[in-house]
């Protein structure tokens, strides 16, 4: 009987798909089947008795990395390497990696006296992941030299730009001499085209920074209560006009933190703005502030449109937006809520948002804590 299963063990190792193999604690080879031999290009009575080193495995990887080391720590310590890569060759010397499985083969008082290995072909796989890297490494190189060029033409842009503002704002408010209503209509509209152009610059100025890791928090203690206050009044006339309801709820225990005043107030600028843009005539947009976990969390609400499933994904990608009949009235970037976001995460805070679907209103969050940096 034991001869019979061990005649049907050997013929289970002779016939696997994968490379099996025995060495002693030497690492000198002791069983070689019928696929290691096709695999590496040795037959078994090249190899049986040889060690490894030198026949199926080189000193060192083409990393450098001391395999000769790694084959003796792996024969006293196998359970070490239980699961293991590392780069082998073929008798042809074409370097292979090889995914192994490694059990010690213990004595009848319990010390290894071999190891039996167990090996897969994983060489496709690692050329692939090397792609893959290259791949990385080229797109991240890439990206670096957009965030460059953009931030270089941002600022090239600025310049021309705030002097057509400056003048334009002279001539509108009648500094540089008297225009007749349809000069101040069109100045305006001048005036007015180059404030939101600057404001789109500013944008993809400060995404650059941040993308480069150039951007710097400006840090400071501002009462927070106050600024949510100011921002509602930006957004209040048009609130007014198209018959919005502007609700706020701020708890006690909201009043000093020490953030970056400008960035917390573009964000909370950007999610009121988002909230009207996207909210129709007549609906609300409620703001609401309370403690939470040590944190300040803000929430900004509103009964508009809502978000679809299949938007989600949108909201914070950069230069991408929510196609709808609301968002093509409005021209942007679809930078504000990315750069919002990253804003928040820069303070060591964190935003989201929540929407049960069309046409059920969107909440958008963000914690800040009290004392950043």
């Amino acid at each position: 009987m034991r001869d019979d299963l061990e005649i049907q063990y050997r013929e289970l190792m002779e016939n696997a798909n994968s490379i099996i193999l025995r060495m002693d604690t030497k690492g000198n080879v002791t069983y070689f089947n019928r696929f290691a031999e096709n695999f590496f290009g040795f037959r078994q009575e090249d190899i049986l008795g040889k060690n490894v080193i030198g026949t199926i495995v080189a000193p060192a990887d083409l990393s450098g990395k001391d395999l000769r080391a790694m084959i003796d720590d792996l024969v006293h310590h196998p359970s070490t390497y239980m699961s293991n890569e590392n780069e082998n060759i073929l008798r042809s010397g074409k370097r292979v990696w090889i995914s192994w499985t490694n059990k010690a083969i213990l004595d009848e008082d319990g010390r290894p006296v071999e190891v039996l290995a167990i090996g897969n072909d994983i060489t496709k796989l690692k050329e692939a992941e090397a792609q893959i890297l290259k791949a990385k490494e080229a797109a991240e190189s890439a990206n670096k030299a957009k965030s460059s060029f953009l931030a270089n033409m941002s600022h090239e842009l600025r310049t021309p730009l705030n002097a057509i503002i400056g003048f334009s704002e002279l001539m509108k408010d009648g500094t540089a001499g008297p225009l007749n209503e349809k000069q101040k209509e069109y100045i305006g509209y001048v005036w007015e085209s180059g404030k939101h152009l600057l404001s789109l610059i500013n944008d993809i100025l400060d995404l650059s920074k941040i993308e480069a890791g150039k951007m710097e928090l400006e840090l400071g203690e501002f009462d927070l209560r106050d600024l949510i206050k100011k921002s509602l009044t930006f957004v209040s006339e048009r609130a007014n006009k198209h018959g919005i309801s502007l609700l706020t709820e701020i708890a006690g225990g909201v009043g000093t933190v020490r953030a970056d005043e400008r960035k917390v107030k573009q964000v909370v600028f950007n999610l009121l703005s988002n909230a009207m843009k996207f909210t129709p005539d007549g609906g609300k947009i409620g703001i609401e502030a309370k403690e939470d976990a040590g944190m300040v969390k803000v929430c900004v609400w509103d009964t508009g449109i809502g978000i679809e499933d299949s938007d989600k994904g949108k909201v914070f990608s950069e230069f991408e937006q929510i196609d709808s009949e609301y968002s093509r009235k409005y021209a942007g970037t679809g930078l504000g809520m990315p750069l919002s976001r990253k804003f928040i995460e820069l303070h060591g805070g964190k935003m989201w948002f929540e929407s049960e679907g069309k046409g059920k209103g969107t909440r958008f969050y963000f914690t800040l804590p009290f004392r950043a940096g």
